[in-house]
């Protein structure tokens, strides 16, 4: 597998959602875990799955320019089905949260051209996505059988019990296949398992044969998305692509062309890159998720327009430039608006963009009207102003409120 390690510092409050579904009002926080140890959880789940899944495309209906990409248990049929954990196109990336690594695993099918732009952390994407759970039921653990259906739901070490004709009954698993008996198929012979997984219907309402049963969040139609609001699995996944080449929107329609060359790839990610304890309406709280993406362009963003690109606007270096906790310092002015979307980050009452100091190299134009186009200051990098030498950008340093206008 190929690897790439990136740092970060995870802030909370920015967990941001992928859906134009899932809004703010959909979120329900639910007791906090220890970072450190979910993770260690999560890691074994997500290596089982990889270990006892594998992947197959199927054709699109909704848009012929790409298949969509499915995932099913090595079992019956499919026994002699490859792991992903065993595929070529698989490679990891960890990004460390407050100390914790955490590991994304990719299935690079495309990377897209390598003579177009990565995007950065904080830029726009043009993209389609589906975005699915690794299992179907209500799974606690995340073991693949229902929580109804197993003897230890929690995994903390108590079986758990039903009230069976008024009587309460501890869940068993005599057979040890990991599903409780009344649940399972094996103890339960007149029962029916219309989709062979084990668990008979009556514990089991999810159809293991249809392929979106998963998916909660999709769209076949390319969509910008503005990575500063994305989860982190999904922004650090997105960051190792390129778009395609020739792409090109009409102005007119909205509609959008693109050579088939665009980047596409799957990312698995544990729930620390994803919602955490944020219980979303289809995505139940420390949730790996699994994205499948096709990116086909990206733009440098300047949220505020005020000549700093937004990645180079999180000078506490973690990519993040949206957090106001107390241990960043991407507010320069402490005024509750991160440098990313202020216009004057150091609040010296000059606008960043006005604190670009160096000379106009564009002759054609008189920027301050005076007749004189060769006298205009603003080369539009503020960040290349020092008037005093002392390290810090004008931009970012109190001492200097000079301004192009004056």
């Amino acid at each position: 597998m190929k690897k790439y390690i990136v740092g970060l510092t995870l802030v909370i409050a920015a967990i941001y959602g992928c859906s134009n579904d899932d809004d703010d009002s959909d979120v329900i926080t639910v007791e906090l875990r220890d970072f450190a140890e979910q993770q260690a959880d999560e890691e074994l789940i997500i290596e089982s799955y990889l270990k006892t899944h594998f992947y197959d495309s199927i054709d699109n209906p909704a848009n012929s320019d790409y298949k969509i990409i499915i995932f099913d248990t090595i079992a019956g049929e499919n026994s002699d089905r490859t792991p992903i954990w065993e595929s070529e196109l698989l490679e990891t990336k960890t990004a460390t949260f407050d100390e914790v690594d955490y590991t994304l695993y990719l299935l690079r099918y495309s990377s897209g051209v390598a003579t177009e732009r990565k995007p950065t952390f904080a830029d726009s994407t043009l993209v389609t996505y589906r975005g699915e759970l690794f299992y179907d039921n209500l799974d606690d653990d995340v073991n693949g059988v229902p929580d109804n259906a197993q003897v230890d739901t929690d995994d903390d070490g108590n079986a758990e019990t039903d009230m069976i004709n008024g009587v309460e009954v501890t869940r068993v698993d005599t057979d040890g296949d990991g599903i409780a008996d009344i649940a399972d198929i094996d103890s339960n012979a007149e029962a029916s398992d219309s989709d062979g997984d084990g668990v008979i219907d009556d514990y089991d309402t999810v159809d293991n044969n249809d392929p979106g049963r998963r998916v909660f969040d999709s769209t076949v139609t390319p969509v910008w998305l503005d990575l500063v609001s994305i989860v982190g699995g999904f922004r650090e996944a997105v960051t190792e692509f390129s778009g395609a080449s020739g792409f090109s929107e009409n102005p007119t329609d909205g509609t959008i062309s693109y050579e088939m060359n665009f980047g596409n790839y799957t990312v698995f990610m544990p729930s620390g890159l994803g919602y955490f304890n944020n219980l979303q309406s289809s995505i139940p709280a420390y949730s790996p998720l699994i994205f499948t993406v096709q990116l086909y362009a990206s733009e440098e963003a300047d949220h505020d327009g005020d000549g700093v690109p937004s990645y180079l606007e999180d000078i506490d270096g973690d990519r993040i430039v949206n957090d106001l906790d107390e241990d960043s310092n991407d507010d320069t002015d402490d005024d509750g608006i991160p440098n990313y979307a202020d216009t004057d980050d150091d609040g010296d009452g000059t606008l960043t963009e006005d604190e670009d100091l160096e000379a106009d190299q564009d002759i054609n134009v008189d920027r301050d009207g005076d007749g004189d186009a060769t006298n205009d200051l603003g080369d539009g990098n503020p960040m290349n102003d020092d008037t005093d030498g002392d390290g810090v950008p004008n931009y970012l340093d109190t001492d200097n409120e000079e301004s192009r206008d004056d």
